[in-house]
């Protein structure tokens, strides 16, 4: 049975995850087709020069085209809704904020200049990769190796410059500590997307 969906515990419904998409949707949307939008918001050196904000929203717009667009989309809902149905809003938006500040931080330090909410998505991840390999998820040995292997691949993308292997860890991170902190924690067969929602 899935717990309450109050701000701390988990949710229901992924409301959440479905408020983001059509934000970051719409801010894309504006990013492409609206002249002078996007550049406000997506990483450069400005950032360095008093535009504080630019460490955040690059999370916000898709610039690169509908490839990044429909891929950052896709894997939003996948993993946001498994996140959020697991850690409960409140933890949902502090592993996509970790993401995001994690991965636009990484890039800056490596001069990448760009966009895209991939990092924070890949914030979720990795808390979801903390969850499985608790064993908390219920979850058998092959899927747990696997969400080893891609906190090992998160690593090496940081070792490597890709701005996706900082918010891998950070949120693998975070989300240990959530999984700590909290009194009940749902297997996979609690949060699975197919399952029906309960209310309180």
């Amino acid at each position: 049975m899935n717990p309450p969906s109050s701000p701390g515990v988990p949710a229901a419904r992924p409301l959440l995850t479905w408020a983001v998409f059509g934000v970051t949707a719409a801010t894309t949307a504006a990013g492409l087709l609206v002249p002078g939008f996007a550049p406000v918001l997506v990483r450069t050196d400005d950032f360095f020069h008093g535009e504080g904000w630019r460490l955040i929203t690059p999370i916000l717009v898709n610039p690169e085209g509908w490839h990044q667009v429909v891929f950052n989309g896709v894997m939003l809902l996948l993993v946001g809704v498994i996140a959020e149905r697991t850690f409960g809003r409140a933890r949902w938006a502090a592993l996509y904020l970790a993401g995001g500040l994690a991965g636009n931080a990484f890039s800056y330090v490596m001069s990448d200049y760009g966009a895209g909410s991939s990092v924070a998505v890949a914030g979720l991840a990795g808390g979801l990769a903390a969850w499985v390999l608790s064993g908390r998820a219920g979850l058998p040995v092959p899927p747990r190796i696997a969400a080893g292997a891609l906190l090992a691949g998160g690593a090496a993308l940081a070792a490597l410059g890709d701005n996706h292997g900082a918010p891998l860890l950070v949120g693998a991170l975070l989300g240990t500590v959530f999984l700590r902190t909290m009194r009940d924690v749902p297997s996979m067969s609690d949060v699975r997307p197919t399952r029906r929602a309960r209310t309180p």
